[in-house]
């Protein structure tokens, strides 16, 4: 499964292809980094190791008097990788939840059926761990057994998870209206301007 970051730079090669300077505008201009760290070095360094793993490929480019430069486009093997760790992003519980984040902001990669199917497997271990949490709260408070602070993690994770119910299932009502999953996507700057 391939890293966030890796995740990110190739949902926006799968899109376009990119130089590292355009990638990291693009991170820049979303706003991306105020929920996930992403520095700029990190970005070439990953971009690195895509091209080494065969994820991606780059093609030396110059314009006029400009620098030379390198642009980037996914490979087959690259669009492989993206699906699954998508899928398995969708699929699995991440504690953070920027995981989730990255596999909702390139939803646009699964058909409609797929993430749908992902979705009802991740909602139902959600429902499953918020009714253990609440019984142990329960259970807790009862006993009086444990700091407030214990109790206050766990309602915290709990609120998390009830989060995480509440926006899988205005996913899921999203996609039943919609016929498919096309048009604008996250990457597309000018609309977040």
């Amino acid at each position: 499964m391939l890293s966030k970051i890796s995740t990110l730079i190739l949902g926006v090669l799968y899109e376009k292809e990119r130089n590292p300077y355009e990638i990291t505008k693009m991170l820049k201009e979303l706003k991306l980094r105020k929920w996930f760290n992403i520095a700029d070095s990190t970005v070439y360094a990953t971009i690195n190791n895509l091209r080494k793993q065969g994820l991606i490929n780059g093609e030396s480019t110059k314009e006029g008097r400009f620098p030379e430069k390198t642009v980037y486009s996914i490979t087959a093997e690259g669009e492989f990788e993206l699906h699954k760790t998508i899928s398995s992003y969708l699929e699995k519980n991440d504690p953070d939840g920027s995981k989730f984040d990255i596999a909702i902001l390139l939803l646009h990669h699964l058909s409609k059926d797929e993430v749908l199917q992902k979705l009802k497997i991740k909602l139902e271990n959600l429902e499953s761990s918020t009714y253990e949490i609440k019984t142990q709260i329960l259970n807790l408070e009862r006993e009086r057994s444990v700091a407030f602070t214990g109790l206050l993690m766990l309602k915290h994770r709990l609120y998390m998870a009830e989060t995480e119910i509440r926006t899988i299932k205005e996913i899921i009502r999203q996609f039943n209206i919609k016929q498919e999953i096309s048009g604008p996507t996250a990457f597309d700057v000018s609309l977040v301007q």
